[in-house]
């Protein structure tokens, strides 16, 4: 495949080395064309019920089916939501910690895992953090210790974002099956660049958003609900688009949608579906294995940049055990040093101490290399 060819696709990767899609994946020619199909739409038809019924609501179906495509799950189990942390929490808000007060997750989750789980400590959980001995991953042993008969819910991320470490998240659901806790899968820094489907994962509930690798801009997520676990939900996080008939505009009455859509909430934010279109066509087009092998070649020749110039690698370096970007430690000043590599028209982050470098299917090598000449001038 010709990846190259994409490059033309996203209209930043030809001014600056873009290695930063871990943090935000760039906007496409094709996203800017959808979203001014909408503001066409908008503009021209005036009244919202056309606008609603013949753009955007078969816009949001359409991303539905994209997304479901591509991680193995069918549309009628996948809720619109706005990120990850709205999903969590109208999945905490259906368990009775009364019977089950655990919940149990990593001390190297992303922290709105956390920050979700602690608020629930007011309706009588205990959340229990895993730490990680070697600050890379946690070992599946510790998950297994720690589920046991209390454990209400296990959350999972399959690839940890300040390291990229990939979590075996399928032996961890199977863990919280066996326990009779359920498992939510965050999938954020995973979706789009590592093969995954749901059904095989065993997980109950699985979430990613489209602001990443998927290259679908903010204010867009998916939550994903085993279909046998949909008619026993109820969350608390709810909203006029989570009922059966919305449109019925019923407000003495609270009838869940039979479908996920009993998890959306609100109205939505409906330019994103465009965008987000975009982006799942093109990660869709290219396809996740292609993606994965294409950007594991960039982070071996990412990690051996890395060795030449003396820098520490916070990442595994077995190409099947880590997502899609590189934690190099470049010391206390690792803001300054990002500032100073967009100033030179580099594109990364940082987490910490740590330059976290995330390079996409449509890179190049040249990208890796113009990143390490900038970080020879800066250092």
């Amino acid at each position: 495949m010709d990846f190259t060819g994409y490059r033309d696709e996203f209209p930043v990767v030809g001014a600056k080395a873009y290695l930063i899609s871990a943090s935000l994946g760039p906007v496409s020619r094709r996203a800017q064309a959808y979203l001014q199909e909408y503001m066409d739409a908008w503009a021209t038809k005036g009244a919202p019920d056309p606008v609603w019924g013949e753009d955007i609501f078969p816009r949001m179906a359409s991303v539905k089916r994209t997304f479901g495509d591509l991680v193995g799950a069918d549309p009628d189990e996948l809720a619109i939501t706005v990120n990850v942390s709205l999903a969590l929490s109208a999945v905490m808000s259906c368990l009775d910690f009364s019977k089950r007060h655990k919940i149990v997750l990593s001390a190297v989750d992303f922290p709105t895992d956390g920050h979700v789980s602690l608020a629930f400590r007011r309706r009588g959980a205990e959340v229990v953090f895993l730490e990680s001995p070697d600050g890379l991953t946690v070992p599946e042993e510790a998950y297994r210790d720690a589920i046991d008969e209390d454990t209400a819910l296990v959350i999972v991320n399959r690839v940890l974002y300040r390291t990229s470490a990939l979590v075996d998240a399928r032996e961890i659901c199977r863990f919280a099956r066996d326990a009779g806790a359920w498992s939510f899968v965050d999938d954020f820094h995973g979706a789009g660049i590592i093969p995954v489907d749901v059904h095989d994962l065993g997980c109950d509930f699985y979430s990613a958003g489209v602001l990443k690798w998927l290259c679908g801009g903010p204010g867009l997520a998916f939550l994903y609900v085993r279909r046998d676990l949909l008619p026993s939900m109820e969350p608390l996080v709810t909203g006029w688009f989570g009922q059966r008939e919305p449109f019925a505009f019923d407000l003495q009455h609270l009838d869940y949608h039979p479908t996920a859509r009993r998890f959306e909430h609100g109205t939505p934010a409906a330019p994103v579906a465009f965008i987000a279109q975009a982006g799942l066509d093109i990660i869709t087009e290219v396809g996740p294995a292609a993606i994965r092998e294409r950007q594991q070649d960039l982070v071996d020749h990412l990690i051996a940049r890395a060795d030449e110039a003396g820098l520490p690698v916070r990442t595994p370096r077995d190409r099947t055990r880590r997502g899609g970007l590189v934690n190099l430690k470049v010391g206390d000043e690792a803001m300054k040093v990002c500032h100073a590599l967009l100033d030179r028209d580099v594109c990364t982050d940082f987490r910490g101490d740590g330059l976290r470098v995330s390079p996409h299917f449509f890179n190049i090598e040249e990208d890796v290399d113009r990143l390490f000449e900038a970080l020879r001038d800066i250092l």
